[in-house]
């Protein structure tokens, strides 16, 4: 498939109980929510995949989801495979501030920014990040989700799957991480070498008509043809986790897949 038309749609996030961890984003963390009860434990939070911020790039908006799956241990990087990153002007400033509301690792610095992981409702991972050149937002009610990191336990495999086949483009490398982009800036995937495989047997589980749910953290990916997006990614031989469906009570059409180290996606056409 020539031009892949793969842009983010969202970050979802999956718990085990969903109302202390809807009351952990809004309330702890303050980011603003907007719920609907047709779609029984589900909130967005931020604002939606169509808006813009003053300086035009697109932020990933973050949706929270109930039926996740329990786990006895995990980090990033086991039982947590993807992280989101959100982006703040002067993260010494963001974790001085905030780690009076939640507990919050070290600063880190990599080649592409700063970074400090911290901790949300049931273990899941998220993080700050200062990263030059990139917007940003500090008022967490909207936060600019400006990125995903993933820990990967086949970096080349990751990177080769990420680029080649879903047709992102590599805009920075070393010997231990790769950065890809999008044709409209952001949001960014970030790889990281130093994870482990997921272990999750998706191919026979309960949650067979929502595989992606199975992950605290997953990546939905927009498309204008997903029956192209569908055969296209059958041709390369990547794993389908649940085959197209069309979903009448929120109106799109999607199919859930998993990278080579088994992070689960969903690709989904709207209307």
């Amino acid at each position: 498939m020539e031009n892949m038309d793969l842009t983010f749609n969202f970050i979802g996030v999956s718990v085990v109980d969903w109302r202390p961890a809807f009351q952990f984003f809004s309330q702890t963390l303050g980011l603003k929510a907007e719920l609907n009860s047709t779609h029984g434990d589900w909130a967005v939070f931020g604002g939606s995949w169509d808006s813009y911020y003053k300086d035009g790039s697109r932020s990933a908006i973050f949706e929270l989801f109930d039926h996740g799956r329990a786990v006895s241990e995990r980090h990033w990087g086991l039982n947590q495979g993807i992280r989101p990153g959100l982006h703040v002007s002067d993260i010494q400033t963001t974790v001085e501030n905030m780690g009076k509301e939640i507990s919050i690792a070290e600063v880190v610095n990599r080649p592409w920014g700063k970074s400090a992981e911290f901790t949300t409702t049931e273990g899941i991972r998220f993080a700050f990040a200062e990263i030059p050149n990139t917007p940003f937002n500090d008022d967490f009610t909207s936060p600019y989700i400006g990125h995903v990191a993933i820990k990967c336990a086949d970096l080349d495999a990751m990177k080769n799957f990420y680029g080649d086949v879903l047709g992102f483009t590599l805009s920075n490398a070393g010997s231990d991480y790769a950065v890809f982009t999008q044709k409209d800036g952001h949001p960014w995937i970030i790889l990281e070498r130093g994870g482990e495989p997921s272990t999750i047997d998706l191919h026979n589980t309960w949650w067979e008509n929502n595989a992606v749910r199975t992950f605290p953290v997953f990546i939905s990916l927009m498309t204008r043809d997903v029956q192209s997006v569908y055969a296209y990614l059958k041709t390369r031989n990547v794993d389908i986790l649940r085959d197209i469906i069309s979903n009448q009570d929120w109106g799109g059409t999607d199919l859930h897949i998993a990278d080579p180290d088994g992070n689960g996606i969903q690709v989904v056409q709207y209307g």
